[in-house]
């Protein structure tokens, strides 16, 4: 009798829980929203694991038991590190000489790599890419965005994450994007040289084409995943050229946000064709999203508003159709969030986690807990119950919310 209640006890916790891996920039789905359930999301979190990367923003990517993330060492030196993804063993690390690029910020790594079963991609700031094994770290192949495609480098370098579509390997480069073999580099198309912005770049298909957003200092820019034909572009012009936040696409609406105080605008597709022009909704400087796209949920957008340092600026809640706002915790400052399973999950720029119900109302943590130093710009990564958490300083906290 005993073993029974134990059996249908592990079958309940089976049926109840649910965990998958964080393969790319935004999660399986790029909308910055975590399929895992029945996680913890009261009391305090024990830490599964701690260590140091180096300088800089990019957010961890989990696959097969391995995570990865990039950092710099102050001086010279770019690493991409590949953990065990449970014990925070390394696994392996590559090394690459990279320059510190401080430029209005302490510097370091940026881009988020991108897992592609047995690879990993990553491309730096000044524009090495790589192909990496995944289990093994050796290069399978590389090239240079500058110097074997001719691209300048934006002002802040290279930073939007490589999007792998089906053989190809989409990548922010340039005027409206760049398409590689994911097998080997080969160029399948590029766009003429321009000044990238800092968004990766987001799938959509209209029309029966298959069409992706990418990002220039201009706007945001739709293009032919295929061939790379331009079908449209949206106006952004944005102090210093950063459009950095992923586009928001739900049905035949499309919304961009920047911060700088440029704020939002939303979009409508008059119809299903590929070249037509989306017409402007609305815009206002009431959701700005500096870094980090937000996450949307029954028509609600939750994210983090505002720039760094700067008042008025925390977690909102905001109408999307309507671009109304709902709410705002400026007790967060800047810093970063997720979603998963009915919860937001953000951490403060001064490093304290908060979790609690996503609600129009407002938010009420059932869980804050002091977790890092300062500055936490990075989104935090939930991956079968681990919440992978980084500072700009490199600082690395691993969370255990397995029940």
């Amino acid at each position: 009798m005993h073993a029974v209640k134990a059996l249908a006890l592990s079958l309940a916790l089976t049926h109840s829980a649910h965990a998958d891996d964080w393969p790319r920039f935004r999660g399986p789905d790029l909308d910055g929203i975590s399929k895992e359930s029945g996680w913890k999301t009261e009391g305090e979190a024990k830490v599964a694991w701690q260590t140091k990367v180096g300088l800089g923003h990019a957010g961890f990517v989990i696959s097969n038991g391995r995570a990865i993330t990039t950092g710099h060492n102050g001086k010279d030196t770019d690493t991409v590190y590949c953990f065990d993804a449970s014990t925070g063993d390394t696994i392996w690390k590559h090394s690459y000489p990279h320059p510190l690029d401080d430029l209005y910020y302490p510097g370091g790594t940026t881009g988020t790599p991108t897992f592609d079963g047995d690879v990993v991609y990553h491309v730096a700031r000044r524009g090495q890419l790589f192909c990496f094994d995944a289990a093994t770290g050796e290069v399978k192949w590389s090239k240079n965005l500058m110097t074997d495609l001719k691209y300048d480098m934006p002002t802040w370098g290279f930073t939007g994450s490589p999007l792998v579509d089906g053989e190809r390997l989409l990548l922010t480069a340039g005027d409206a994007g760049l398409a590689l073999n994911k097998n080997d580099g080969s160029v399948i198309w590029q766009s003429k040289n321009g000044e990238a912005s800092y968004s990766s770049p987001y799938p959509l298909t209209r029309g029966g084409r298959d069409l992706a957003i990418v990002s220039n200092k201009r706007g945001y820019v739709c293009v032919d995943r295929a061939t790379g034909e331009e079908m449209w572009d949206i106006k952004w012009l944005t102090r210093y050229g950063v459009n950095a936040a992923s586009p928001i696409v739900t049905g035949d609406l499309l919304f961009v946000s920047s911060g700088y105080g440029k704020g939002g605008t939303l979009v409508k597709f008059p119809d299903d064709k590929a070249t037509s022009e989306p017409e402007q909704v609305w815009k206002n400087r009431d959701f700005a999203t500096q870094m980090n796209a937000g996450m949307l949920v029954d028509g609600y957008l939750y994210g983090i508003h505002g720039n760094e340092g700067q008042d008025g600026s925390g977690l909102k809640c905001f109408h999307l159709e309507s671009g109304e706002s709902k709410w705002t915790d400026t007790s967060f400052a800047h810093g970063a969030a997720l979603l998963a399973d009915g919860k937001l999950i953000a951490i403060s720029e001064g490093g304290e986690l908060a979790i609690g119900a996503v609600s129009t109302e407002g938010f009420k943590p059932t869980l804050k807990q002091k977790i890092l130093g300062a500055k936490c710009w990075t989104v935090p990564t939930l991956a079968n119950g681990l919440l992978y958490c980084r500072n700009d300083k490199g600082d690395v906290s691993v969370l255990d919310l397995r029940k």
